[in-house]
């Protein structure tokens, strides 16, 4: 049996819980169903389009940011990490606490010239 990717996993969810259907949920978030159906079966990759992805979050009365991010996107308020290498680090270490899935090398040590 496959496990469904995050995305398609949260949104089958939360289509359960509204008691929504594809067709609904399409309408209401002005999708293709044909083109959602087969993102939520994995054969394709969710939308790219923020906008988009909001609409369904909007649709399925769902966190937004949740879902861009079950999308593997960045949502927009989340900017600064992409600006800020210490935010982007601290963020990194909550996520991945052990050391051999560091994002990012420590800071390298100064060139000590007494050492020659």
């Amino acid at each position: 049996m496959n496990a469904l990717p995050p995305f398609s996993r949260l949104v089958a969810d939360a289509m359960a819980r509204r008691g929504l259907g594809l067709r609904e949920l399409c309408r209401q978030a002005k999708l293709d169903p044909s083109f959602l159906s087969k993102v939520l079966a994995g054969k394709r990759n969710p939308p790219a389009e923020e906008e988009v992805l909001r609409r369904i979050a909007a649709a399925l009365e769902t966190d937004a940011v949740a879902l861009l991010v079950a999308a593997g996107r960045i949502p927009a308020e989340w900017k600064n990490l992409t600006t800020n290498g210490e935010l982007l680090r601290r963020v990194d270490a909550m996520a991945n606490p052990a050391p051999a899935r560091r994002l990012m090398p420590p800071p390298a040590k100064p060139f000590n010239e007494e050492l020659l």
